[in-house]
Order: structure tokens, then C-alpha cells, then sequence
């Protein structure tokens, strides 16, 4: 009985405080076209994910908004399992899907801005060490090849 009475405390804990984890630093490390349609283009995006914990981080996906030039491009979900060990990094691809209009707009900034764009994600770890989630955010500049 107090074995149970333990675990319900830590879990009630790991629910209300995310485990007290930092926040995980991502960052968009690649953008490669995937099979697209007339109307919806589809990109796989690479992100990394460096753990500044000195637990390694295992969740079982992941939801993020991806923002270019303070526009939404898309948004991802992946229910791929991750694994970030402890004060590492781990990489994760996901296909992300957006409309053809949305892409050539935010393209056409792009021609005719320096040949970079600005970015912002915000998403969230879900399933992170089986009962929590664990927001991320970040944003940087990537530059067209």
C-alpha cells in the first residue's frame, strides 16, 4: 500500500512540474522538398534537439508550429519515439505540410529579401519520461542554399 501511495505522489509531482526539466533547445537544422501535390507542398524538416539535463530525455513525440519571416509555413507532428541523452543531442525528421500558396508567398520573401529566412518553432515534447510534456521554442535564421 505505500509503495502505491509513492507512486500516485510522483506522478501528481511529475504531472504538475514537468519533472522540473529545463527546456530542451531545437533547432531547425535542415529543409529537404518531399513528394508534393498541385496544391499542398510537403517538406521534410530536421530538427535537433540538445538536452541541457543531466537526465536523458525520452519522449514519445513531438508537436511544433513552424513560423517563417512572422507568417505560419506549417506544422508537425510526429509520434516517433526520442531519445536525448543526458547534457546530448539527438536529431528527428518530420514531414510537415503546407499549401502551395503559402510556400510561394513566403518564397517570394525570401528572392527578394537576402536569400535567408527567419524562423520561430514552438511545439512541445509529448509523452516525455512516459507522463509529461515539455514546451520548446526557439528561433534562428536559416539560409537558402
Amino acid at each position: 500500500m505505500k509503495h502505491c501511495l509513492a507512486l500516485l505522489v510522483c506522478l501528481w509531482l511529475a504531472g504538475c512540474s514537468t519533472l522540473g526539466l529545463q527546456k530542451p533547445q531545437v533547432s531547425l537544422v535542415d529543409i529537404h522538398p518531399a513528394a508534393s501535390t498541385l496544391l499542398e507542398q510537403n517538406f521534410d524538416v530536421t530538427l535537433r534537439l540538445q538536452n541541457p539535463n543531466r537526465l536523458p530525455l525520452s519522449a514519445s513525440g513531438l508537436s511544433f508550429d513552424l513560423d517563417v519571416a512572422g507568417n505560419r509555413l506549417a506544422s508537425g507532428l510526429s509520434n516517433q519515439a526520442i531519445a536525448v541523452p543526458a547534457l546530448g543531442e539527438a536529431e528527428i525528421t518530420v514531414r510537415v505540410h503546407t499549401s502551395t500558396l503559402s510556400w510561394l508567398r513566403q518564397l517570394g520573401k525570401a528572392v527578394n529579401g537576402p536569400g535567408k529566412l527567419d524562423y520561430q518553432l514552438q511545439g512541445r515534447l509529448e509523452g516525455l519520461q512516459g507522463v509529461a510534456s515539455l514546451p520548446f521554442s526557439s528561433s534562428g535564421e536559416w539560409k537558402l542554399p
